[in-house]
């Protein structure tokens, strides 16, 4: 009669550890499997929105030069991550739970790469600056996009590619003679923040932007040089798309761009041929970029 209640207390026990593992074992496999799914739909959401905001930038600038806007202050703001959960409101989160908040840098700077342009009697090289975001993922592939010269470069752990190209164009002129029209934008400033909150960059064209020089010439040789080869990679596949695009337009078969050695220049070479002109239209614009973090609270 004794031993009946120790039974039952016993089982009692036993199905308390059962349902405690069963529990264990959904935690488990729900943080092995959905936490990392979580995470990573929210990291390929943040990259999509960095992209916009990148394009969205090249979009801007391009307006206030076409618009003549210099000194107006352009303000872009974005998140640096997907950002983690810091605060506890009316419902409480177990941390094990929701993944891990990504994080990024974003930084500018002068410099970097310069483009020159040599028409054969002069020689003129244009520091081009960037604007540069590279991710902390915890769930998704690192990425780094990078404005420069208008142009909008995606790296990956597979190399750089471009997905927006910079603003030159050519194109067929009467008698066999080409336009070559070459808008760039320079961006001149120093700065870096890390985080996952948010983050404001600041924009203003300079006093004297835009500019333009105009010249008819035999040829023009356009060289971008840095010190970055998977940046200078990415130009040549820039200027590699121009040529493509001139070739299915015009017909017009130009120079393949050519790489340096040591992958830090890339040269193409714009002729059309003998006897024949390149008009050659350079527009500049330069721009001061600052960089400030934002208070994601406010008291």
């Amino acid at each position: 009669m004794i031993s009946r209640p120790r039974e039952d207390g016993l089982s009692e026990v036993v199905g308390f550890v059962l349902l405690l593992g069963v529990i264990v074992v959904a935690l488990s496999l729900y943080q092995v499997y959905a936490v990392p799914a979580v995470g990573r739909e929210d990291e390929i959401a943040h990259m999509n929105q960095v992209k916009d905001r990148f394009v969205d930038y090249k979009i801007a600038l391009d307006s206030l030069w076409v618009n003549n806007r210099s000194g107006v202050l352009l303000s872009t703001a974005f998140d640096l991550g997907t950002g983690a959960t810091t605060t506890g409101g009316g419902a409480f989160t177990i941390p094990i739970l929701t993944p891990v908040g990504s994080g990024g840098t974003v930084s500018a700077k002068s410099g970097g790469a310069n483009l020159t342009i040599d028409t054969g009697s002069k020689k003129e090289t244009i520091p081009l600056g960037s604007l540069s975001y590279r991710s902390s993922n915890n769930y998704w592939v690192e990425q780094t996009w990078t404005y420069q010269g208008g142009a909008i470069f995606l790296s990956q752990e597979g190399g750089t590619t471009v997905r927006v190209g910079p603003s030159i164009a050519v194109a067929e002129r009467e008698g066999g003679n080409i336009n070559l029209d070459v808008a760039l934008t320079s961006l001149e400033g120093s700065g870096m923040t890390s985080g996952s909150g948010p983050v404001r960059v600041e924009t203003r064209m300079r006093p004297g932007s835009p500019s333009f020089f105009h010249r008819a010439c035999d040829h023009v040789v356009l060289t971008v040089e840095g010190d970055d080869p998977a940046t200078i990679g990415a130009w040549k596949r820039a200027f590699d798309e121009i040529r493509g695009r001139t070739k299915e337009d015009y017909g017009i078969l130009l120079s393949k761009p050519v790489l340096s050695a040591d992958n830090k220049t890339v040269t193409f070479i714009v002729d059309p041929g003998s006897g024949n002109t390149v008009f050659l239209t350079v527009y500049r614009a330069r721009y001061t970029v600052t960089i400030h973090n934002t208070a994601s609270l406010t008291e």
